[in-house]
């Protein structure tokens, strides 16, 4: 039987919050928090075997091999991908890829004191978005102050699955059979209220047109931030038409007060926005979505790196812009001989052992290094707009 399989080079490595301060020499990291279980117990980054967020991901040492001691498997573990100051309730709020989870976390010790996780309960996040596919869970995460309540959103669309464990297709009008998490028009938005533990669900739109190979499955969306009334900013990106490059843009983007609230329907939805027709009684076009205009080209300013990934307001002209440099390192493709090879390492199998098959011709291993020098820095980029954020609003529709 084979299984995805992520690498871990640290497995011991705890995710971590920290304060980073801006000045004349730069941005620092002043601080840093490790999330923990509990007062003496740090989590890793590794993911939960089995059950309730486990993405079916088998972990392995850099030596691509399994190691149930080193790099096994973690209860609690999390794969972090932003984190919401709440001042109101005095914690921090992070979502994750796994689950994907929401974790509310102890501003002072770093302690998880509570996780939600998809479910069929009442305070359970909606049961749906365990079917993110493997490592495209919950990217972004922002609090609607006014309110209370936490917006996040899937990064792509869904991956539903049959009895088999194999991806569910369907067929666009003119089109061919093709699997649901490439072609679905949209991604899910989850609105959470810590007060209630109540979720409500919403249709963001994805363009295919704008993706390589016609695919919203590119699309891979960043992270975002709260302007209040409904109204958010949100990094959409992916490979782009035509050449497959990456690009990255932010959209200013509301949720209108009559959207339809999607919590009730399953991957049928996402069926019925490829058809164009109902699908087990479950009808797409009758579905109020979110509204969206591009706000910014972020590559037409300069942006580098391949990922943005956090982003949040410093004032109400300003925002703060991040990047994900994945550790600063990438992987390369060896022949016997030890020359570098093209390719990628996630076209090949790994045994137990660690020995590398169905790999590009000529490459038997495949070994962690250094990243690209355009990747490797973490950049932390201050964007100042020539109006303020509180005065965007979309055009009329």
């Amino acid at each position: 039987v084979t299984s995805i399989s992520k690498v871990f080079p640290a497995p011991s490595f705890a995710p971590s919050f920290g304060i980073v301060r801006v000045g004349k020499i730069g941005a620092v990291l002043s601080t840093s928090v490790p999330l923990k279980r509990d007062a003496n117990t740090k989590i890793t980054g590794l993911p939960p075997r089995s059950g309730v967020g486990s993405t079916g991901e088998t972990p392995l040492t850099d030596q691509y091999k399994f190691d149930e001691a080193k790099a096994g498997y973690d209860a609690n573990g999390l794969d972090p991908e932003t984190l919401v100051l709440d001042k109101a309730r005095n914690v921090l709020w992070t979502s994750d890829e796994y689950g994907p989870f929401i974790a509310r976390l102890n501003i002072a010790t770093g302690v998880v004191e509570k996780k939600y996780a998809p479910g069929p309960g009442a305070t359970d996040l909606p049961a749906v978005l365990a079917q993110r596919r493997p490592n495209r869970g919950m990217e972004g995460l922002t609090l609607d102050v006014a309110s209370g309540v936490l917006h996040g959103f899937l990064q792509s669309p869904i991956d539903p699955r049959d009895a088999n464990g194999k991806s569910i297709k369907a067929k666009p009008p003119g089109g061919s059979n093709t699997d649901v998490r490439h072609i679905a028009k949209f991604t899910r938005w989850l609105a959470f209220d810590p007060a209630t533990e109540t979720s409500k669900l919403y249709a963001y739109p994805i363009d295919g047109s704008q993706y390589d190979k016609d695919r919203t499955g590119n699309a891979k969306l960043g992270d975002m931030v709260s302007l209040g009334n409904g109204r958010f900013i949100v990094i959409e990106q992916g490979a782009r038409k035509g050449d497959g490059k990456v690009f990255n843009k932010l959209m200013l983007v509301e949720l209108p007060a009559n959207a339809t609230d999607i919590k009730a329907f399953d991957h049928n939805l996402e069926i019925s926005s490829i058809t164009q027709a109902p699908s087990n009684g479950v009808d797409y076009s009758t579905v109020v979505t979110m509204r969206k205009t591009e706000l910014l080209d972020l590559n037409v300013l300069g942006w580098l790196a391949e990922k943005a990934e956090g982003l949040t307001i410093v004032d109400d002209q300003t925002l703060a812009l991040v990047n994900d440099n994945d550790f600063g390192l990438g992987t390369v493709l060896l022949a016997a001989d030890g020359t570098r090879l093209a390719g990628s390492v996630e076209e090949c199998t790994a045994a137990v052992d660690g020995q590398l098959s169905g790999c590009p011709a000529g490459a038997t291993r495949a070994r962690i290094t250094r990243g690209s020098d355009l990747e490797r820095p973490t950049r932390i980029w201050l964007i100042k707009l020539d109006r303020k954020l509180s005065d965007l609003r979309l055009p009329a529709s």
